[in-house]
């Protein structure tokens, strides 16, 4: 008990030493957070040159970007977007999902979920974009077609055979590129019916038929397969 005893003295002894206080803790964390760094994924544009893109494209233009992916492979086909804002770091596109819709229609599995539906925030830091073009708009598209054209591919064309049609819905404001096989065609060659087996080169289970008028409906171009 002498040494407990002798502890009590001295502290009675210092009764102004004050006992030090170990509520405070001080720690030292070896780990700065480190800044992120814009990463351009190899054969993507640099992301200046992305901002200047679309600062001169501007809001309410649509446009077409085709993306590199995490893997380094190039996205299958591009994202068509209404660019709806633009910010110091990013833009916000409207998703255009005209060949979404037509191919759900057509299938129960969600291969084109990857375009998704509202609107998306691409930030130019990400360096995953390779291509921007600008989307052309139905009178300028209308201005470029050969009608005479169109006719003589459909006359050289028969039912049966494969094509490639690409064409504008005036609806959805939007081009589609379809690929299937004629099924029907008129003898004056401006009115054909194609039955739809892929959108965009993705598959679909349930096939479409579509009716195409030359004249009437923009179709932009036919293509044998």
């Amino acid at each position: 008990m002498k040494i407990y005893r002798d502890y009590f003295i001295r502290k009675e002894a210092n009764p102004l030493k004050e006992s030090p206080d170990h509520s405070r803790r001080y720690f030292f964390w070896p780990f700065s957070r480190k800044k992120t760094k814009s990463v351009v994924r190899s054969g993507a544009l640099q992301p200046e040159i992305v901002r200047k893109s679309i600062q001169e494209i501007g809001v309410g233009k649509q446009i077409e970007i085709m993306r590199i992916g995490y893997d380094g492979e190039l996205d299958d086909m591009p994202i068509s977007v209404e660019i709806i804002d633009i910010a110091n770091d990013h833009f916000t596109g409207k998703i255009i999902n005209l060949e979404r819709q037509m191919i759900e229609s057509a299938t129960r599995k969600l291969i084109y979920a990857k375009k998704g539906g509202g609107t998306l925030d691409f930030f130019f830091k990400d360096g995953d974009i390779k291509e921007i073009s600008v989307s052309k708009d139905q009178e300028l598209l209308e201005q470029e077609r050969n009608i005479v054209g169109l006719k003589e591919i459909l006359a050289a064309l028969d039912t049966g055979d494969p094509v490639i049609v690409a064409y504008f819905d005036d609806k959805q404001k939007g081009t589609i590129n379809t690929e299937g096989v004629i099924t029907h065609k008129d003898e004056s060659n401006e009115t054909f019916t194609l039955q739809i087996e892929k959108i965009n080169r993705i598959e679909l289970e349930k096939k479409i038929s579509k009716t195409f008028d030359i004249k009437q409906d923009l179709v932009i171009d036919i293509e044998m397969v």
